[in-house]
């Protein structure tokens, strides 16, 4: 594992785990590594993992990057102890990756005699109220004694949920003289449904194809934690019900499962149909200690099973991340006249928003910013379709329009029709500064003029994805000395504040008139921070996305 230690004058030294693919480090508190330093950009620089080497890759700032002393004019790979200068900031690396590492917990020793009991630790079983029965009848004391411990022995050795209650059952026909052993727990996400988890008849390994049990019996036991000890359930004026007639029943055991005795998660039911009475008080003692003992068992396998699933929802959520991440362009690229800037924040994990900038075999750059309809993982697989379908075309050296139409086309065809894509993209040609472009349902990018005035361009057509045949018709403009182009996601503009106001066109505009002649990444620290500032402490409610192409001055 990689790590930063931050240190900055007059504040303590910081330490901050590096756990993603990208790390964004600047004054921005959008950033993953936000430093409150005065001579630190918003976004300032980048340290990226690809496989297991971190690169450093400054963002456009205006003071620039210094790595071990030099100023960083290109990436740069980080090697552990190395000094990463920011204003008056400094970030040092180190890189764990190859060292091993020991637990401060665990103990050595060649022998147990050289083991101190003074570092052992003991633990105290919590003494359970239904375990109260063992004084009261001293006469099984033995007898429930031994079960206790061969439940403990027995299901120590279970493994996950389903080998738990499985033993369990099979510690019930031991325990008890039932001819059919049932164990149900509450569905996950539901307060009153029950799910039948192991459903046996005795001397049999197969479960029951068909599980009834007495709704009246599963109400007291579920309901009201109580436990259920009938010797003649047919004539019970209680429990006598239609499921119990027709099954033949005639004595039925059942308990809840519990740690807490006001939360039942699940019960052990047993039954048995023959003529006489097969169970008895003391075995109703015994189920009842059985299950007080299982339940803790049952529970931590229960908690043990949803820290795995959520454990392993994670590790494929971070993939899922990492792969998105590639998906964006490792840096701007370099163009002779113009800069080139873009970023992304997602508000999710993973998010919905797609830029790319892709280099042309004729010389000309094809750049794009696209927005999914939806947030999440659902809009995050679209947004890998719609990358993947555009650099096919682009490799395939389609124009401009040819490509649009066949991603629409594609995107129409294998989508819900609940779902579609808005996109700018647009073509530029740095001999002649011309720039055409299609806007397929997108907003309209801003082109700041170097003399300070501000225009948008045309809406365009429709969504992608709706209308397979749709047409789009492109347009043409032209950069020329000082000009900037800023296309941007609908986070953008539609921001709101504590207030739930929206930051909207008009304050976006006047930011870009505002800061025209500056740098393409100077002009996106001046938007984020106008949005840090606008929205204040409220939460981001969609994806904020940037692409700037700016003319430099001649």
């Amino acid at each position: 594992m990689a790590y930063l230690h931050i240190i900055s004058a007059g504040r303590p030294e910081e330490t901050v785990e590096l756990t993603k693919l990208r790390t964004t480090v600047g004054r921005s508190a959008r950033s993953d590594v936000c430093i409150p330093d005065a001579f630190a950009s918003r976004l300032h620089a980048e340290i990226r993992r690809e496989n297991d080497v971190y690169w450093l890759h400054d963002l456009g700032s205006a003071n620039g990057t210094r790595y071990n002393g030099n100023i960083l004019t290109a990436s740069v790979p980080l090697s552990t102890g190395g000094a990463i200068q920011i204003g008056e900031t400094t970030l040092r690396f180190e890189d764990d990756h190859a060292v091993p590492q020991f637990n401060s917990a665990q103990l050595f020793a060649e022998t147990t005699a050289g083991l101190d009991p003074a570092n052992t630790i003991s633990f105290s079983l919590r003494r359970n109220p239904t375990t109260e029965i063992l004084e009261s009848q001293t006469s099984s004391r033995t007898d429930l004694l031994g079960l206790i411990s061969k439940v403990g022995v027995t299901l120590l050795a279970s493994r996950g949920l389903d080998e738990t209650l499985d033993s369990v059952a099979s510690l019930v026909f031991e325990a008890v003289p039932a001819e059919r052993v049932i164990i149900m727990l509450r569905e996950q996400g539901s307060d009153c449904e029950m799910e039948v988890k192991v459903a046996r008849a005795r001397g049999k390994e197969e479960s029951l194809k068909e599980v009834r049990i007495s709704r009246n019996i599963m109400t007291e036991v579920v309901d009201h934690g109580k436990s259920v000890l009938t010797s003649d359930a047919q004539h019970d004026p209680k429990f006598a019900s239609q499921t119990i007639m027709l099954q033949g029943i005639r004595s039925v055991l059942a308990v809840p499962l519990s740690v807490d005795e006001t939360d039942v998660f699940g019960l052990i039911y047993a039954d048995s149909p023959t003529h006489e009475a097969t169970f008895k008080p003391e075995h109703l003692d015994i189920l009842t200690t059985l299950a007080s003992v299982a339940s803790i068992r049952v529970e931590n396998a229960s908690l043990t099973e949803a820290r795995i699933e959520r454990q392993r929802m994670e590790r494929e959520l971070e993939l899922a991340t990492e792969i998105q991440q590639r998906f964006q362009p490792s840096g701007p690229p370099k163009v002779d006249g113009y800069e080139f800037q873009g970023i992304s924040f997602s508000c999710y994990e993973i998010g919905g928003d797609y830029y790319d900038f892709i280099p042309r075999s004729n010389g000309r750059m094809l750049f794009a910013l696209g927005d999914v309809s939806g947030k999440g993982t659902a809009a995050a697989l679209l947004m890998s379709s719609l990358h993947a379908a555009i650099h096919a075309q682009v490799a395939a050296d389609r124009e401009l329009a040819t490509t649009v139409a066949s991603i629409n086309a594609y995107l129409a065809e294998n989508t819900p029709a609940n779902r579609f894509v808005t996109l700018f993209v647009a073509e530029l040609d740095p001999a002649t500064g011309v720039v055409q472009f299609i806007n397929c349902g997108h907003n309209p990018p801003l082109i700041g003029r170097a003399d300070g005035t501000v225009e948008q361009l045309a809406s365009g057509g429709l969504p992608l994805g709706i209308i397979p045949s749709a047409e789009y018709e492109s347009g043409t403009i032209t950069l020329t000395s000082g000009d900037v182009l800023v296309a941007y996601s609908d986070g953008v503009s539609e921001a709101n504040n504590v207030n739930e106001e929206e930051f909207g066109l008009d304050r976006l505009t006047k930011v870009v008139q505002a800061n025209v002649a500056s740098s393409a990444s100077g002009l996106r620290d001046k938007v984020e921070s106008a949005l840090s500032a606008f929205t204040g402490t409220a939460p981001a409610n969609d994806d904020i996305t940037l692409v700037i192409v700016k003319k430099t001055v001649n």
